[in-house]
């Protein structure tokens, strides 16, 4: 039995927080895949509309990359009319066949927590600077020729006096999601590459493009875009 062999590539993005790990295997040709479509990303407990948002990351991605992309509504319209369920591996073959795509996008939300607020005690420090005062004697010369004295009242220099006090301060803290993506080819139900990534949240659509955008860049090499002589 001859094992496919898989090459391992990782994108670190410079300024987010994500990287992506991917494996790849080596030995297919990457111009066999054209047309594809987005299945299989479920919400997250408690997470409405995450899936919908993840697919849409994906898709935008895959159509910048050069892929021509099934539209997602005869996606579930397919899926519904045949009762196929994206998340069983056995039925990609049939999947495919009636969306007549060369390779099919399937993911899952591996992790995901919501921002949240927390009340925290924060250190406020209060400067206060106060003037210091001396008074002077300074000799003076009367009208009639006489010396006489006069007090006067001057700024010295200043003290600084710093009072630390405690506040109730909120805070949001960022949550977290975590992706796993695989691209499968239809006819032989093979999986041409494999990717995981995960991020900070600090809104759930920016993060779902975060993570679909590191993940796709991680397997760049395979994209139609690259691969046209």
């Amino acid at each position: 039995m001859i094992r496919p062999r898989f090459a391992l590539a990782s994108l670190l993005l410079l300024g987010a927080c994500a990287t992506a790990t991917v494996a790849i295997k080596a030995d297919f040709d990457f111009s066999r895949v054209k047309r594809v479509a987005v299945v299989g990303f479920s919400d997250s407990p408690g997470r409405p509309g995450s899936g919908e948002a993840l697919v849409g990351a994906f898709e935008q991605d895959l159509l910048a990359a050069g892929y021509d992309l099934v539209e997602r509504a005869q996606v579930d319209k397919i899926l519904g009319e045949k009762k196929l369920s994206a998340s069983d591996p056995k039925a990609a073959k049939e999947i495919g066949r009636l969306l007549g795509v060369d390779a099919l996008l399937f993911g899952r939300i591996t992790d995901f927590r919501e921002p949240r607020e927390v009340l925290t005690q924060a250190d406020v420090v209060d400067v206060h600077q106060d003037p210091i005062y001396v008074r002077k004697t300074r000799r003076t010369q009367n009208p009639d020729g006489t010396v006489g004295t006069t007090q006067e009242t001057e700024i010295q220099g200043y003290r600084t006096t710093r009072v630390v006090r405690r506040e109730p301060r909120t805070v949001t803290t960022y949550g977290r999601l975590g992706v796993s993506a695989r691209l499968v080819y239809v006819p032989t139900a093979e999986v041409l590459w494999s990717g995981s990534d995960a991020t900070s949240v600090y809104t759930f659509e920016e993060s779902a493009r975060s993570v679909a955008g590191s993940i796709l860049k991680a397997v760049k090499k395979t994209w139609p875009s690259q691969l046209k002589p």
